[in-house]
């Protein structure tokens, strides 16, 4: 329960509602117990919407995030069990196995060549060998080896703090949209203070009751500030994350919607995202051909430093380790030396076994032309390559080797095709002004050819990290600018490139699944791992991909693009009733007239404007035909619907003051008729503003439509056709035989407000073509 405390807060104690609720109890203080009640009905209902919604959202996204939770391996009385990592305490015992995240810090009982990454703590990626009674920190990646462990802190006592709770709460912080939505709140509320303030100077003067003056301003108040906006735009995206989690897309940030509309630059890596996450074993080519027990070494080497990669699961799967041989010595793989190896005794001898990638591992295991001209011919071709080297000096330690030491025994072949949706996926971001750029650790020449396959443009432009290491300082924005493939990079390149990108300008985000992508994707504006990867990427990413499958990102932005603009739809809705407010204010007091309405009719109005448009649009959210831009929001909202506002407010003021000369002495029908055109104008808004987004016609927006449809007929009809419901908002039957003349002039003004629309939507569409 205490998760959901939160949204409870959030809704209940927002100012606006608030402030509201205080006008309501005031109006029932001063006996006006119809515009209380309906006042405090409607934000009551709003309120219990947004909090019943948000709730379901949440509660549907923890159980998929308990899905994808990493789990430790607990040591008890009956065998191992996988527990998550809030279930640990301290004093508990834990198995570190290779590849897992460590879930708490720990003390070393026994380690059996336990390697590890801190780079997540350190910013520096680098193996840290560790020993009986060492120490091991939460959120360190095992990369090879294994160790029972004592744990010593857990959550956010642990050295690396809040980053190892095993689950992110439902903590929605504000999206940059909406911190926009805030600032345009919290200027308009001192604005309506400023109207207050104004209306009771102006007021007084008149000679009006304090019951009028106190009326008027409520209603002013209702009709300028956007109570709802803000809830609006967090509903909308709480829906939306649930939308995206059902397609396989699991937002860990609400922000991450808004982020997905926002990105200019797309850094992947090549294994995993761009080809598919099992990579096959083609063949063992033999260099010494007297090396008859080169498999039984290579499944050695392989499994005693596995470390969970699928590089390393594709050669266990070929090669299995004998029996009867003792491990001496371990190298865990790292992406600094691009290579692992053991030192073992097997058959009553000592054998030392190196694999790695050869362009790493000539210096210290050369190899000539021939072989050089075998590789490349094999990379070239989308083929990785990975040298086979033993040393034959026994007395020689696997961690410290001198140049030439070694000798190559082979040469292992493994494939790893492209995704049979990488194509389409890469067209679609391409398409939608995306730049991809392939930030990897493997051979050039095969990075190269993967991303060719996969059709992204550019790349030719191929850089190395040996290049990046020698490029100056002054070169280095320029390279990062011009170059698509990044290849046999670091962890700690991808993260500056990561941060180069951004700071000249681009909204970047970051595909990856290994650890050795953390550091980039803590650096990037957004953050997308697959669920398959490492646990540690999973956990600091903003989105996790849960079929593991480059092209749910697509189908996660389309879903996305919709939401935010269901967003920008309904801000403009509620841009369009505050302006029209304020100048039927505005006229109104300037002609010495009273506001036309009171509280309930605004409250009324505003059913039909901005409350069941924003249902509709969160039940079935538009689709645009276009991808926007978060960035443009106060253009494409508030300047769009600008002067179609004004017209409104101006159409309704001049009807207003005409009634009022027509019957000066019924307040009831002026009233009545005044609400009538404004709730026309409000609806004829609402399937306006889709014409001004270019909103494309589908299923969807037939559904949403025939809803709205049905709603407003439900609302409307027994709003005048029921006596009981007419005496209570004080609406009367008009004789439109009398003002017939005036339906002209509201005809004159939407067919001006469709032109305007029009106008804007060639707008809209002339910048997103640019």
């Amino acid at each position: 329960m205490k998760d959901y405390l939160p949204i409870f807060r959030r809704n209940l104690s927002s100012p606006i509602v608030l402030a509201i609720l205080v006008l309501a109890v005031a109006l029932a203080l001063l006996h006006e117990y119809r515009d209380a009640w309906f006042l405090s009905f409607v934000i009551t209902v709003n309120t219990l919407i947004a909090i019943v919604q948000e709730i379901r959202a949440s509660w549907a996204l923890k159980k998929l995030e308990l899905m994808s939770a990493p789990l430790a391996h607990k040591v008890g009385q009956d065998g191992i069990e996988d527990v998550r990592y809030d279930q640990l305490a301290i004093d508990d015992i834990i198995e570190l196995r290779p590849g897992d995240e460590v879930p708490a810090d720990c003390h070393i009982i026994e380690s059996d060549g336990l390697t590890v990454d801190e780079s997540i703590l350190t910013g520096e990626s680098r193996q840290i060998d560790k020993d009986d009674k060492s120490l091991v920190f939460a959120a360190s990646q095992v990369l090879s080896g294994k160790a029972t462990a004592k744990v010593i802190a857990v959550g956010h006592s642990t050295r690396v703090g809040s980053m190892t709770a095993s689950l992110k709460s439902y903590q929605p912080s504000l999206t940059p949209m909406q911190y926009r939505i805030l600032q345009a709140i919290t200027w308009l509320t001192y604005g309506a203070v400023l109207l207050a303030l104004l209306i009771i100077v102006i007021y007084s003067f008149s000679g009006e009751t304090a019951v009028v003056i106190f009326k008027t301003v409520a209603s002013a108040a209702i009709a300028i500030v956007p109570e709802g906006l803000l809830l609006a735009s967090t509903l909308l995206l709480a829906f939306g994350s649930l939308r995206l989690a059902k397609a396989k897309v699991l937002p860990q940030k609400m922000s991450a919607i808004e982020a997905m509309a926002q990105l200019d630059v797309l850094c992947t890596d090549k294994t995993g995202t761009l080809t598919d996450e099992n990579i096959k074993f083609d063949e063992l080519i033999y260099i010494d051909k007297s090396s008859k027990q080169l498999p039984d070494y290579i499944g050695i080497v392989a499994k005693e430093t596995d470390s969970g990669s699928t590089t390393n699961r594709a050669i266990i799967s070929e090669f299995n380790a004998p029996v009867g041989y003792e491990v001496l010595q371990r190298l865990a793989f790292s992406s600094k030396h691009k290579m692992s190896g053991a030192k073992f005794r097997f058959n009553d001898k000592t054998v030392t076994i190196l694999i790695g990638a050869p362009e790493f591992m000539i210096d210290i295991v050369p190899y000539g032309e021939k072989y050089r001209q075998q590789i490349a011919s094999l990379t070239s071709v989308g083929k990785r390559v990975l040298m086979v080297g033993q040393i034959d000096d026994d007395s020689a330690s696997i961690k410290r080797l001198t140049h030439g030491i070694g000798r190559p025994i082979g040469l292992i072949v493994l494939s790893n095709e492209l995704r049979k949706d990488a194509i389409s996926t890469v067209k679609y971001l391409q398409n939608h002004g995306i730049s991809l750029k392939v930030i990897s650790g493997d051979n050039p020449e095969t990075v190269r050819y993967i991303a060719m396959q996969a059709g992204i443009k550019r790349s030719d432009r191929l850089i190395t990290g040996a290049e990046l290491e020698a490029l100056p300082d002054s070169k280095w924005d320029a390279m990062v600018k011009n170059k698509t493939v990044f290849a046999r990079v670091l962890p700690e390149q991808k993260e500056r490139l990561i941060e180069t990108l951004r700071r000249l300008g681009y909204y970047t985000g970051m595909v990856g699944d290994g650890v050795n992508d953390a550091l980039a994707l803590k650096k990037s504006d957004l953050s997308i791992a697959m669920y398959a990867g490492a646990s540690a990427s999973r956990r600091i990413a903003d989105i996790v991909i849960l079929d593991n499958s480059f092209s749910s990102l697509p189908i996660g932005m389309k879903l996305g693009g919709r939401i935010i603009q269901s967003i920008e739809m309904i801000a403009t809705l509620f841009f369009h009733k505050i302006i029209y407010g304020i100048i039927l204010l505005i006229v109104t007091m300037s002609a010495g007239l009273m506001y036309p309405f009171d509280p309930r009719h605004v409250t009324f109005i505003n059913i039909f404007l901005v409350t069941l448009p924003t249902l509709m649009w969160t039940f079935f959210p538009p689709s645009s035909r276009y991808r926007l831009k978060p960035s443009n929001f106060w253009r494409d909202t508030l300047l769009s619907i600008l002067p179609i506002a004004v017209i409104t407010g101006l159409t309704v003021a001049f009807i207003y003051i005409v009634l009022s000369k027509i019957y000066p002495g019924n307040p009831t029908e002026i009233s009545t008729v005044t609400v009538i055109v404004s709730t026309f104008m409000g609806i004829y808004l609402v399937f306006l503003v889709p014409v001004i987004f270019n909103i494309k016609n589908s299923r969807s927006s037939t559904a949403a439509w025939l809803f709205y449809i049905m709603s407003v007929l439900l609302i409307l009809v027994p709003s005048f056709s029921l006596r009981i419901v007419r005496d209570f908002f004080s609406f009367t039957l008009p004789n439109w035989y009398q003002i017939w003349p005036l339906v002209f002039v509201v005809i004159g003004a939407v067919i001006l407000q469709w032109a305007l629309a029009f106008i804007a939507r060639l707008r809209l569409i002339k910048r997103n073509e640019a």
